[in-house]
């Protein structure tokens, strides 16, 4: 009896040893505190050219949105979802390839944005939309909108170990009407504590293929647009604390009036999300 009562209390041991390995990852849709993030985003565009020509002949476009937003929940309802409000308090926009007009005006329509959205605990995002107040993009704008929705994760439903990958689709649907699918994967790389705080670290890859229209042209990838990066997620509080990603891809544009394309545009993009305090 001895020896197996001995061999049960090791059987238990083992067992919450196991279970102890496990975490569950959600985000707070119910009573999250107020949060602030700055988002930014660094776009490189660059006019593939012949490869004996020139540099000083290459064409190129660089960009930089920095942003302070604000994110709280507006409503909490019985199905585990929320409402959340997503604003713009503070922005600034720098680019190398637009007049001063066109900065002031970019920069004073992003001051404008403030976005509302349904979630899930899973993160899946739906009705994303501009607030009533708020005009819908003109042709140049920046629309905070398609960023922060290329850096938000999507979480498994299921208890999760170090190691352990998962797959989700994300079908964003633009003004127009237009749907696009972007694929993520993840993978729980680490647990690890941050001034008191257990953080879990997933590395994010993504991939989709451009499909956007505005009144004045189309954008499109016939191959995949790639990237790779990482969030750090606060796992009590069921937040994004930081993430990053690294987008590069191959486009054409085609501008709708003259009916001219530009083939060959290879597109470098890094956004960064980060938590900050007031």
């Amino acid at each position: 009896m001895n020896r197996i009562a001995l061999l049960s209390l090791l059987f238990s041991l083992v067992f919450v040893a196991c279970e102890d390995k496990s975490i569950s990852l959600g985000f707070n849709t119910q009573n999250p505190t107020p949060e602030n993030y700055e988002l930014k985003s660094s776009l490189h565009v660059l006019l593939n050219s012949p490869e004996n020509a020139q540099a000083e002949v290459q064409q190129s476009m660089t960009a930089t949105v920095n942003v302070l937003v604000h994110s709280e929940l507006l409503s909490a309802y019985d199905d585990g979802t929320g409402r959340f409000l997503l604003r713009v308090d503070s922005a600034s926009y720098i680019s190398d390839n637009r007049s001063v007009e066109e900065t002031d005006h970019i920069q004073r329509y992003l001051k404008t944005q403030a976005v509302q959205y349904k979630m899930g605990s899973d993160g899946e995002m739906s009705s994303v939309r501009f607030d009533d107040m708020v005009a819908l993009p003109d042709v140049g704008d920046v629309d905070i909108r398609r960023i922060f929705l290329k850096v938000q994760p999507v979480l498994p439903s299921s208890p999760l170990e170090v190691g352990d990958s998962w797959e989700r689709q994300q079908v964003l649907t633009d003004d127009n009407h237009k749907q696009s699918v972007v694929y993520k994967w993840f993978k729980l790389e680490e647990v690890f504590d941050r001034d008191g705080v257990k953080i879990a670290k997933l590395q994010m890859n993504v991939r989709y293929k451009q499909n956007s229209e505005d009144d004045a042209q189309v954008m499109e990838s016939s191959d995949f647009v790639l990237g790779t990066g990482t969030i750090l997620f606060d796992i009590a509080a069921g937040k994004v604390v930081e993430g990053e990603l690294n987008i590069e891809g191959k486009m054409r544009v085609i501008e709708k009036k003259s009916g001219d394309t530009i083939p060959d545009l290879r597109v470098r993009q890094k956004i960064t999300l980060r938590s900050v305090r007031e």
